[in-house]
């Protein structure tokens, strides 16, 4: 984990994230794959890492979708 925001990061499915590439890098919903979120602005991906990887994760699309197609429901 490169950066500052990762070592905060609760998500169990998030893999990285690049202030650079402006993306956060999540495990994908088959095999080896992963699913790449890709933001205009900085701005917007320190949100989105502020508000779901490190604090609401379970209420994030990609960690709903990784749950349901794992069939990890609860």
């Amino acid at each position: 984990m490169a950066n500052y925001e990762a070592k905060n990061v609760q998500c169990p499915f998030y893999r990285a994230s690049e202030r650079k590439g402006g993306y956060i890098r999540c495990e994908g919903i088959a095999g080896a794959r992963n699913v790449l979120l890709i933001y205009r602005s900085e701005r917007q991906r320190i949100k989105q890492m502020e508000i779901f990887c490190q604090n609401c994760y379970d209420r994030c699309e990609i960690y709903r979708a990784i749950v349901e197609s794992k069939g990890l429901e609860d």
